[in-house]
Formats: C-alpha cells, sequence, structure tokens
C-alpha cells in the first residue's frame, strides 16, 4: 500500500502574521517610539557666551549644578564679532526651570590662588560648566557667562572699594577683620572717569555686619615702622600675608546702626598709616566736584593730591589742566577736586545740607590756596581756609562747572626760605665791608706802635692826677667843701677810676686796644666764614640741612 504524499494549496491571500516583513517592521515601531521617547524626555538647547574658551571640549565637558551634572556641552565656536566664543550646550529637561534671569554660569578649571588649590576634580573630569540660580517657570535660553564664580547674595554681600592704583592688590587677594579671612576681591577695572581702580570684593557672612558707613580699608604692609611714644616700633607681617597680600578693615560701632547705601563706595587706602589720616565725612552721594584755577606755579600739586580743611583730609584732587596766561606769563593750572560736603553739615542745624554750608561759607571768605604738605619735598595739597576780606563772592556756576575762589599764598617751605634769604644775603655789600675791617684792623695796630711811648707816659700822668684827686677827696678840708663842688669832686674822681681801668690793663697794656684789636679781629673773621657760608649756599642751597 503506497503513502500518500499531501498536496499543498496555492493561495494568492496575504497573510500579515506569517509574513516576513513583520520583524523589520517591529523594529522600526521600537526605533520610533525610542526616537519619540528620546525627544520627549530631551531637553533644551541654550547658548552661553564667555571671555574665553577655559580647556571645554565638545561632547565631553559636562554643566553641573551643586555638582550633579545636567547637561553637556555639544559646540564651541568663535562668536560672530570675534569677542569671545560661544558655547552651545544641552539640559535635561529636569533642569528646565532653573533658566532663567537668575541664572548664572562659569567654568570650573584647576586653580593655584591665595587661598590653595581649587578645581582639583577636574583634573579627572575635565573641565565643566557650573550653574547657579533659582528655580523659576520663565525661562530663556541665551546667557552671558561670569569669569568668576558667582555668589549667593544670602551669603555674603559685595563691596566696591576705590583707590587710585591696584596697590599690587589682584583678584582673589583675601580680605582680612582681626585677622580673620573673611573674603576676597572679586573683581578690578578701571573706573568711568578713567582716574582711579575699582576693587569689587565679596565678603561672607556673618562678616558683612561689621561693615559699616565708617569702616576703613587698607592693604596690608608686609613692614610697618611706628614712632609712638618716643619710641620706634618695627613690625613684620606673618609670612603668609608677605607672600599671599591681603586687605584688612576695621570698623566701629558708632554707626553700627546706620544703614550702608547701596551706591557706597569706600577708599582703600595704601597701608594702615593713611588710615587715620584726619579722614572725616561719610563720602558716596556727599561728593561734589568744584573747579579752582591757580595763577602760582602747581608743579608739585599731583593727581588724588589731599584738600583740606582745619588739617583734615576732606576730598582729593580729580584732575589738572594747564594752560599758558599771555597776560601774567604763567603756567595757569585748572584742578578738579572733589570734595565730601558732609563735613560741612551742622549738628545744630539739620536744616541746611552740608553743600549749601560750604557754599554759605565761600561767600563768608572760604577760600581755596596751594599749600606745601612738607618743608623737604615741596609737594602741595590744596587747602581751604577763612580769610579777611570784604568781598562776598560765591561759587560760580559755569555751564557744568562750579567755581570756587582761590587765593595766592606765598611758598613757606624751608628750601624756599632759604632761597629768600640767600637772596638777601647776596644783596649785602660784604666784600666791602670785609675790606674795610681789614684796612681798619691794620690801621689801629700801626697806630698802637707808634705811639706806645706816649700811650704809656698818658698812663702816668692819669695815675698821678688818680692819686691828687684821692688825697683830696680824703682830706679834712674836703668836708667843708661848699656841696656843689664836693659833688663836682666826687664826678671827676669816678670818672677818673673808670678811665684808668679802660686804659690800665696789666701795668703795660691798654686794654682798649687789646679789646679793640681782639674785637676787629673777631669781626674779620666772621666776614670772611660768613662769606665762605654764602659761597656754599649758592653751590648747594640743602647743604645746610643734608651737609656736603
Amino acid at each position: 500500500m503506497s503513502e500518500q504524499i499531501p498536496q499543498t494549496q496555492e493561495t494568492t491571500k496575504f497573510n500579515f502574521f506569517t509574513s516576513i516583513w513583520i520583524v523589520p517592521l517591529i523594529a522600526i515601531m521600537i526605533a520610533l517610539w525610542l526616537l519619540f521617547r528620546y525627544y520627549s524626555e530631551l531637553g533644551p538647547k541654550i547658548e552661553i557666551i564667555f571671555q574665553n574658551n577655559e580647556g571645554l571640549k565638545e561632547g565631553q565637558s559636562q554643566i553641573k549644578y551643586k555638582d550633579v551634572p545636567i547637561g553637556k556641552v555639544e559646540k564651541v565656536f568663535l562668536n560672530s564679532d570675534g569677542r569671545g566664543v560661544k558655547v552651545i550646550a544641552r539640559i535635561e529637561k529636569e533642569a528646565v526651570d532653573y533658566l532663567n534671569d537668575k541664572t548664572q554660569f562659569w567654568i570650573v578649571k584647576p586653580e593655584v590662588g591665595f587661598g590653595g588649590v581649587s578645581g582639583l576634580d577636574t583634573l579627572l573630569s575635565g573641565t565643566y560648566i557650573n550653574l547657579d540660580g533659582q528655580k523659576l517657570k520663565k525661562s530663556k535660553a541665551k546667557f552671558i557667562g561670569l569669569d568668576q564664580p558667582s555668589r549667593n547674595l544670602e551669603d555674603g554681600a559685595y563691596y566696591h572699594l576705590n583707590a587710585p592704583s591696584t596697590y599690587s592688590v589682584i583678584v582673589g587677594t583675601p580680605i582680612y577683620y582681626k585677622s580673620l579671612k573673611v573674603g576676597q576681591v572679586e573683581y578690578i577695572t578701571i573706573s568711568l572717569d578713567g582716574e582711579s581702580v575699582d576693587v569689587i570684593v565679596y565678603i561672607d557672612n556673618p562678616y558683612t555686619s561689621y561693615v559699616h558707613i565708617d569702616s576703613k580699608f587698607w592693604v596690608q604692609s608686609s613692614l610697618s615702622l611706628d614712632y609712638l611714644n618716643g619710641q620706634f616700633n618695627l613690625n613684620v607681617a606673618p609670612l603668609a600675608n608677605i607672600l599671599h597680600g591681603g586687605i584688612e578693615f576695621s570698623s566701629s560701632e558708632k554707626d553700627s546702626n546706620a544703614s550702608l547705601p547701596s551706591d557706597y563706595i569706600f577708599k582703600l587706602h595704601k597701608d594702615s598709616t593713611m588710615v587715620d589720616y584726619y579722614k572725616i565725612g561719610t563720602g558716596g552721594k556727599a561728593m561734589r566736584e568744584y573747579t579752582m584755577i591757580f595763577d602760582r606755579s602747581a608743579a608739585k600739586l599731583k593727581m588724588n593730591a589731599s584738600v583740606k580743611f582745619d588739617g583734615y583730609d576732606v576730598g582729593r584732587v580729580a584732575d589738572i589742566d594747564y594752560a599758558y596766561n599771555k597776560k601774567t606769563h604763567q603756567i595757569t593750572a585748572t584742578v578738579a577736586a572733589v570734595i565730601d560736603t558732609s563735613v560741612f553739615v551742622d549738628a545744630n542745624d539739620s536744616t541746611k545740607s552740608g553743600e549749601m554750608n560750604l557754599e554759605n561759607g565761600v561767600k563768608e571768605g572760604l577760600r581755596a590756596s596751594l599749600q606745601e604738605h612738607d618743608p623737604l619735598s615741596g609737594y602741595l595739597y590744596v587747602n581751604l581756609d577763612f580769610i579777611d576780606t570784604n568781598e562776598t563772592t560765591g561759587i560760580v556756576r559755569q555751564k557744568d562747572r562750579a567755581i570756587f575762589p582761590t587765593v595766592d599764598t606765598p611758598s613757606s617751605g624751608v628750601m624756599s626760605e632759604m632761597g629768600g634769604l640767600l637772596k638777601k644775603l647776596k644783596e649785602l655789600p660784604l666784600d666791602t665791608l670785609i675790606l674795610s675791617i681789614s684796612d681798619a684792623s691794620e690801621n689801629f695796630a700801626k697806630l698802637l706802635s707808634k705811639n706806645e711811648k706816649s700811650t704809656q707816659q698818658l698812663l702816668v700822668n692819669l695815675n698821678k692826677t688818680l692819686e691828687g684827686v684821692n688825697r683830696a677827696v680824703g682830706s679834712d678840708e674836703f668836708a667843708n667843701l661848699p656841696a656843689e663842688l664836693g659833688r663836682t669832686m666826687k664826678e671827676l674822681q669816678k670818672t677818673l677810676r673808670s678811665l684808668d681801668s679802660v686804659m690800665h690793663s696789666n701795668g703795660d697794656e691798654s686794654l682798649l686796644s687789646a679789646q679793640m684789636g681782639e674785637t676787629l679781629k673777631e669781626l674779620h673773621k666772621t666776614s670772611v666764614d660768613t662769606q665762605k657760608l654764602l659761597q656754599k649756599l649758592e653751590r648747594k642751597p640743602n647743604s645746610v640741612i643734608f651737609g656736603e
């Protein structure tokens, strides 16, 4: 019996589930689902502009918030205007709410600074971008990166310092209060007027409570020498401060309750000796600029020179312009002086501001003049002082300038006075005087040598006359003379004794001749020495102070 072979039946119907196309179709569907899921969970792209690329790498460098990766750098290229670099980064969807106006970015890289080594984790993970901000619903996609790490104002505060120069302070220089590190320098830039330097410092809480209106900031000195109570004190800073430098500040409790204005600017002093250099006033909005025109030479008036009133530092010289005056044939100096008008606030009269009191003072005789800081260097400062005047001139306002009246005062330095003295001495006829004294001394010596016998005979006759008068006065008959004649004889006796004491010395030398001779010799010697002194002063005027 033979087996039957099953017969297959052909059909033209398409069976989806048994088709070979089911596999790639399922794969496509899965891929589309994964793609949809990927893009649905993908965060937005953002754009960050930095001044420089500090080691960021495309596809590797991360963006972190509180040390948690929340994004990655996708592309880094030069900005279209050639200023800075543009970074395109992708942020995770969960961090979108942190992309708003409060968000700040900065690059974290390994650095060796005053506080030690920072960014050590980047040695393994590479340079990355750090984010700081607050969670808000309103988001943005373009940002400007910071050059320095962001500071949370809840953890501290920024303060504005100003100085004529940096005094070797750099970004990262620590801030000290009572030798404790409380902050650091964050930014250093040229001021808007281009005449000084602005230093922005950040101080941590709770030390911000010690910063008041009267706080003083100064650069720490490596070496200081003070003279106090008759003793010299030499202070050497710790080695760490010498190597790292630093800024220190101090405060009193007098203004601890006064609120600090948001635009208040502290002065950064060069060292501690300049901190309490007669500085008063509050500064800030009370600073006013006045123009002062001086006809006398202001060659030794420097930028940032002091403006003083009653010995106190109340301002500084902000600018100086020079111009030739064809009428006076001198160089005229136009000085722009910034004055702290809060100094002139009257505590007993709150109705008038310091600026009003200053301008009223000008009407009452307050004038500006140039004075010398010290007698040796001759450097000048602007002094405000009241003078006796019948003028009631006030501050004249011309366009955008307030003209402060000035007076000319003569120089009072040692060198100037020495020059005047030298000029007067040179006008004396010393050469003629020396020759006259020399001739008189020689003639007197010759006269004495020629008349030596006559002088001796005169002394003998004088002694005889004096003896006769003494006998007459001592006799009994003298008592019976009239009173007027008696007085005359006594006067004669007194005169002869005086003449004898003058003419007679050691029996054979005339006291008069000896004294006259010695006097003429000393006078001649003094005259010669005076002439030598004048020649010395003319050659080197300061030799009296510093020697040869």
